[in-house]
């Protein structure tokens, strides 16, 4: 080969340029496989490696198996490893504390709980996955990340989990829609409208893309995926909290739209929401008749169990183990023990004995837990709320859809919390932390103005 073309002409002129390169501090990178990247084409691979990760998450939270989302925290842990740039901001900031302290108490107060109750290290099981966001917060302080790629994988998850629902709904004609073990329907299908909520929440970042109608459609698609996956696995406690999620989604947009686009958007959804209900498929309204009448029967005093009046008497008896051990709680283990033996000595429903929580997370936090697990759910709610709510008067597009993603994420979990105990799984922890520390590690880096073009 030529000299100036890759290898020197001949030996000497070898030996004289490997010199001259290292006198002033150069050097040749080397052609073929074994090269070393450059600057650019490594940054370029942690980016995108970065961004898959995001996708991943969207995409597999509901469809995949719970445990795989470990792979997220992974991805980004190699390409912060693999990131040539200083960290976009500083990190920690005051923000970023307070976020990884809500996450590390509310672990901590799991493992404590385990010796305290006499039931050894049982909570470290509850308490990693929480815990694993914390990691996942840290590398993604050291990378910036393109949003469409979470936006991407959002409703790319939602609409393969609405196909998967209308799949088991109406073809293979099972009750009730669910997922993986441990999900089931009630999970399945509030998370699903979780994940259908952040889409809407997306859509004020879509118009201000490039290539705004197709972002649009997507979003809108998979906002529409996740009410029917909560329709066809009808969970209802999903459904209870569905109109302040709506609030929350009008808050953030309703204000700077016309009037005529709001009445349009109001009509919209509730000619959809009527569809929902008055479709046999998804039996919605059958689901809703059956708790009305439950309700009914359970203030007149009729003794038959049915899923709303179990809920009523599982609330009563957690009630009164709190009142019985409200700082300290009974465990895991005790909670369940004393559940049982009440059941067996009459004080409650026989039936209930076999529920090993609350079907509430605030009253399942405090029985088990005391007050320092209630106060540290409490703070896994309020310190989220307190990051992002201000984010809704953003100017820019991209923090507001990020911000409302954020205030929805606490509101959704609350209002599901109501009626059952979704972090009471590891599985639900693992998924309220990972989105968390996603929304807020993208939030944070968002731009505060507008720019030209890309927003995303």
């Amino acid at each position: 080969m030529a000299a100036g073309h890759g290898w020197p002409g001949t030996a000497s002129d070898s030996a004289d340029e490997t010199a001259a390169m290292i006198d002033d501090g150069h050097h040749r990178v080397l052609p073929g496989p074994f090269a070393r990247p450059t600057p650019a084409r490594q940054d370029q691979c942690h980016a995108r490696l970065a961004g898959m990760a995001l996708a991943f998450f969207g995409v597999g939270f509901l469809v995949l198996p719970w445990w795989t989302l470990a792979i997220v925290p992974l991805l980004l842990g190699l390409a912060a490893l693999l990131a040539n740039e200083r960290p976009p901001l500083p990190f920690p900031r005051r923000q970023d504390r307070w976020v990884m302290a809500v996450l590390l108490c509310y672990g901590l107060s799991w493992v404590i709980a385990g010796p305290w109750h006499g039931e050894g290290l049982r909570g470290l099981k509850d308490a990693w996955p929480v815990w694993l966001a914390v990691l996942t917060l840290v590398a993604l302080s050291r990378l910036r990340v393109s949003s469409a790629w979470l936006w991407g994988g959002f409703a790319a998850g939602s609409l393969a989990t609405g196909g998967w629902a209308a799949w088991q709904r109406l073809v293979e004609g099972t009750a009730r829609a669910d997922g993986h073990e441990p999900l089931h329907a009630i999970l399945f299908g509030n998370l699903g409208l979780l994940v259908g909520l952040i889409c809407l929440a997306g859509l004020g970042w879509a118009l201000g893309r490039d290539r705004r109608l197709g972002w649009t459609l997507l979003l809108a698609a998979g906002g529409f995926s996740g009410l029917m996956v909560s329709a066809f696995s009808g969970s209802r406690g999903g459904w209870i909290g569905l109109p302040l999620a709506l609030w929350v989604l009008y808050r953030g947009y309703g204000p700077r739209l016309a009037l005529r686009w709001q009445l349009t958007g109001v009509g919209l959804l509730g000619l959809l929401l009527v569809g929902l209900y008055v479709a046999p498929q998804t039996g919605v309204e059958r689901r809703i008749d059956n708790a009305v009448e439950s309700m009914e029967q359970y203030l007149e005093g009729d003794q038959e169990m049915t899923s709303v009046s179990a809920r009523l008497e599982m609330w009563k008896g957690a009630a009164r183990l709190v009142a019985d051990r409200p700082l300290a709680g009974w465990g895991a283990r005790g909670y369940r023990q004393e559940m049982r033996e009440r059941s067996l000595s009459g004080l409650q429903v026989p039936s209930l004995g076999r529920y090993w929580h609350a079907h509430n997370d605030l009253l399942d936090a405090w029985a088990k837990r005391g007050l320092p697990g209630l106060a540290t759910l409490l703070a896994l709610y309020l310190v989220p709320l307190w990051l992002f709510v201000g984010g809704l008067r953003d100017g820019t597009r991209e923090r507001r859809a990020l911000a409302m993603a954020g205030v929805l994420l606490p509101v959704a979990f609350l209002g599901f919390g109501l009626t059952y105990s979704f972090l009471a799984y590891p599985a639900g922890g693992l998924v309220y932390g990972l989105m968390l520390v996603i929304l807020w590690g993208s939030y944070r880096q968002a731009p505060l103005a507008e720019r030209a073009g890309l927003t995303g």
